[in-house]
């Protein structure tokens, strides 16, 4: 089928294509006014289904509510003549996170800044009750300044509406109880994307494929649900960022971390880990009732955007405040003050009356500051003297510090410990069990029954082995698997019985 020519709008001239979606294309034009550069998100068909419909027009909602550095923008929507629907968008000049990555790995702070920000960006729309379920690298394009930008809300819904609409999404990166639908979406499963995206761009691939492997939605949709989340590989990937794109990806939602915010925040503890500049969390305020002192009536006010930052403790004063401004003035004329009003600014002649005359000659008031100045000096030279006076310079003596690795933020236990193995026969039948300090209910262990051999996975701390021939050694090796990402080690431990 040839491709559809680009549609003529009024009020725009067609530069060039720049990509196609599912079911739209995007191509780039110029604006006349105002004159500036837009990219235009078009239909590919007239004829729509329902559902696609509604896709779109939730799109168009959802991008032009959601008002945040690193969501694209939305100018404006229409029809073209064909009747095919359109938005018109910001223009993000540099290639989409997919594309990038195609070509180069991300380093480890920038995937952490980046994972800070899209983080700020869901939690904004998790704040309007909105999920967005299709985040992708594909879906992160770039400014000219280099900031990240979330696009494409085409199957975004409201939280409420999330169970009853099972409309297709992106397999690579979705979570387990969205692809078997065994869970309504939740903002849990946008942070499960938002986990398996970083690790996308830290790797140059989603975290199941399998390089030269069936790659297909099916077998994909199989590791996801059956298999650990692997490794980046990545020497100069911390522990704790291993740990926490784990447990983001966790099977069970209930293991991941419970918002964007949360996320974002264990981030922000790997940056200051690793000493990185400190990437802000930019997310809308809540709306807010006006107080009692509000002039207006009862409306709701919406606050702009904040950075999230420490707060002055209630009852202390800011630190720009100077204290030696403050003093106590009565009541000044046409001003009903109370008595110990506080003002901030310098007195002046005309609040005290009495300061305006000089009746002492002006050489007995520096005699009289003289001999005031000869008492304090005599005075605390003498309290020098009783104290100890000439003494030998005193050397402060150095504190002793302590330091401890930092609070893990996801994982409110310890690792678990190496397995110890022990083994029982009964006739051929052979009986593993294993036990290991600081056990979870939700631990899998991984064994193998020769060294090279695929590993398996069981989710009791036992296995049992049938067909064993009498008079031979049978051995086993274990490893402990925490299902957030907490490994304890790598390597598996063995355990043999006659």
């Amino acid at each position: 089928m040839p491709e559809r020519p680009a549609p003529t709008i009024a009020g725009l001239t067609y530069v060039r294509k720049l990509g196609a979606g599912g079911y739209a294309d995007v191509y780039l034009y110029e604006q006349a006014l105002p004159a500036r550069r837009v990219a235009v998100k078009v239909l590919r068909d007239s004829d729509l289904s329902r559902g696609v419909a509604q896709r779109f027009r939730s799109e168009a909602n959802a991008m032009a509510l959601l008002e945040h550095p690193h969501i694209v923008p939305v100018y404006a929507t229409g029809s073209t003549t064909d009747g095919r629907p359109y938005l018109v968008m910001m223009y993000y000049p540099r290639a989409n996170l997919a594309e990038r990555v195609k070509h180069e790995r991300l380093g480890v702070a920038e995937a952490l800044r980046i994972g800070i920000q899209l983080s700020s960006a869901v939690e904004t729309a998790h704040r309007a009750l909105l999920l967005h379920r299709d985040i992708k690298p594909a879906n992160v394009l770039t400014s000219q300044y280099g900031t990240p930008g979330l696009t494409d809300f085409g199957i975004a819904a409201e939280v409420s509406e999330a169970e009853n609409d099972d409309t297709g999404v992106s397999v690579p990166w979705s979570p387990p109880e969205v692809l078997y639908v065994t869970q309504p979406a939740s903002t849990r499963s946008d942070v499960y994307s938002l986990a398996a995206t970083l690790w996308h761009l830290l790797v140059g691939r989603s975290p199941f494929e399998v390089p030269g492997g069936d790659n297909s939605h099916y077998a994909l949709m199989k590791r996801i649900r059956d298999q650990p989340v692997p490794d980046t590989g990545r020497p100069d990937v911390p522990a704790s960022l291993e740990r926490l794109l784990k447990a983001g990806m966790a099977k069970d939602p209930a293991l991941r971390p419970a918002s964007a915010m949360d996320f974002a925040r264990s981030l922000q503890v790997i940056e200051q880990d690793l000493r990185l500049p400190r990437t802000e969390i930019v997310v809308a305020q809540e709306l807010i009732a006006p107080s009692a002192s509000d002039d207006g009536g009862d409306q709701t006010r919406m606050q702009g955007p904040q950075l999230l930052a420490a707060q002055t403790p209630s009852g202390q004063t800011p630190p720009t405040e100077d204290l030696r401004t403050r003093r106590r003035t009565p009541a000044v004329r046409g001003v009903n003050a109370p008595e110990d009003a506080t003002v901030h600014r310098p007195a002046t002649s005309l609040e005290h009356p009495e300061l305006q005359g000089d009746d002492e000659p002006q050489g007995r008031r520096w005699a009289g500051w003289v001999a005031l100045a000869v008492v304090v000096l005599l005075v605390g030279g003498l309290i020098w003297a009783v104290a100890g006076g000439l003494r030998p310079e005193a050397r402060p003596t150095a504190t002793p510090t302590f330091t401890e690795e930092p609070p893990d933020p996801v994982n409110p236990v310890g690792p678990p410990g190496r397995p110890e193995i022990r083994g029982t026969r009964d006739g051929t039948a052979v009986t593993f069990t294993w036990t290991y300090a600081n056990p979870l209910p939700t631990d899998e262990f991984y064994y193998l029954l020769a060294l090279g051999d695929q590993a398996r996975t069981v989710k009791e701390p036992w296995v049992q082995l049938t067909g064993q021939p009498l008079g031979t050694r049978v051995c086993i090796w274990v490893r402990v698997h925490r299902v957030s990402g907490q490994d304890a080690a790598r390597t598996f431990e063995k355990g043999c019985v006659e």
